[in-house]
């Protein structure tokens, strides 16, 4: 019998495994897809998460295209700024397609002395005994282990499972991605770009061999229920896009997800705990996810051999201490949120980060994770 047993091999689930194998521990990784697979994402990982890659040992695998910071287009305006700097070192995101990312930290579960993954395999929720998750349901069958770990993202069928579905919110926002390969000789840009518009935000990050993402943010009804002709229309509007555009080809079709936001109503039950966007996701808007997900995996890994000797306790630590680590960055991205739904106030906000660079650089560090 495992100690653990995983449900999601996506970056949260796939990363603990690593880690949870590299201590001793035996893992199960299920997952409902076969690796690689395509998921629509924003493709960038913040400087926290990129420093968790960094300290397993798979940046190389991975590869990616480093970034030193943001810049903010719009009503005129562009401004931008770097990563502030970590132990005197410039700090970087990293870009990069899902479909390496995914890839890598799924075959390094696989290659990791103590850690089986299954793919193909869909999980249908927790097994609970007498008010306690003693396993995993998989295809209809019982899988027992010594903890559960719900990493099955927004729609977690564990979370379900496990009676921690918060309260329904009514979520309006939505996400679409693009693939794109830029022009020869064009120069690809060296910070995130990021076009505020009408209803809608666009980003845009070098990937590696010439590719650029282009992904949007906006509610439903900006959308208008045609994705394709939306984000034309929406990259046509823009000045900065149509130049990086120019002359390039298209590599994937428009893909996106809806929601884009969840909160469970707690991050832990008897015997089981969430991780990653099963527990908590916020609104892409500051290109977070990611990151929190590596960040809090590395966190978990450090409290489960603990769980599993002294009990519940420590799973309830871990919820405490994500939530804290979460509460900046969330307060964030709420504000922030606030701002780009109403025109007035985005024009404020990057007037008064032009004028305050300290103020930006400061914002951007509690976004970055830094």
């Amino acid at each position: 019998m495992a100690d653990v047993l995983i449900a999601g091999a996506g970056p949260a689930g796939a990363s603990l495994a690593i880690m949870l194998g590299r201590a001793g521990l035996l893992v199960d990784l299920f997952d409902a897809r076969h690796f690689p697979r395509e998921k629509p994402c924003g493709e960038g990982v913040m400087p926290s998460g990129v420093a968790v890659l960094e300290r397993l040992g798979l940046l190389p695998a991975i590869g990616g295209r480093r970034l030193d910071g943001v810049r903010y287009h719009g009503f005129g305006l562009c401004v931008e700024s770097t990563f502030p700097s970590q132990a005197g070192a410039p700090a970087t995101m990293l870009a990069q397609r899902r479909l390496r990312l995914d890839d890598v930290l799924v075959a390094a579960a696989r290659a990791t002395r103590g850690v089986r993954v299954f793919e193909d395999a869909a999980v249908e929720g927790a097994v609970m005994e007498n008010g306690r998750a003693v396993g995993l349901r998989v295809g209809g069958q019982g899988v027992r282990g010594g903890l559960v770990v719900g990493a099955d993202g927004l729609g977690s069928a564990v979370r379900r499972s496990l009676g921690l579905d918060a309260a329904a919110r009514r979520s309006t926002r939505v996400g679409v991605r693009a693939h794109y390969r830029l022009a020869a000789g064009r120069p690809a840009p060296e910070r995130l770009e990021i076009v505020l518009g009408d209803g809608h935000e666009l980003y845009a990050a070098a990937l590696p061999d010439g590719e650029l993402l282009v992904a949007a943010l906006s509610d439903r009804a900006a959308l208008g229920g045609r994705a394709r002709a939306a984000l034309a229309r929406w990259i046509a509007g823009s000045a900065r896009l149509r130049e990086l555009l120019d002359g390039a080809q298209a590599l994937t079709d428009v893909a996106g997800r809806a929601p884009v936001a969840g909160q469970a109503r707690a991050g832990w039950a008897p015997g089981a705990v969430l991780l990653g966007d099963a527990a908590s996701a916020t609104d892409p808007l500051t290109a977070g996810g990611l990151a929190h997900a590596l960040v809090t995996a590395e966190r978990l890994a450090i409290h489960i051999p603990r769980a599993l000797a002294g009990g519940d306790i420590w799973l309830r630590r871990f919820d405490q201490e994500r939530r804290r680590k979460l509460r900046a960055p969330t307060l964030l991205t709420a504000a922030l949120l606030a701002a780009v739904r109403r025109p007035w106030l985005a024009r404020c906000t990057l007037h008064l980060m032009r004028a305050r660079p300290r103020l930006m650089r400061r914002l951007l560090g509690i976004a970055a994770g830094l």
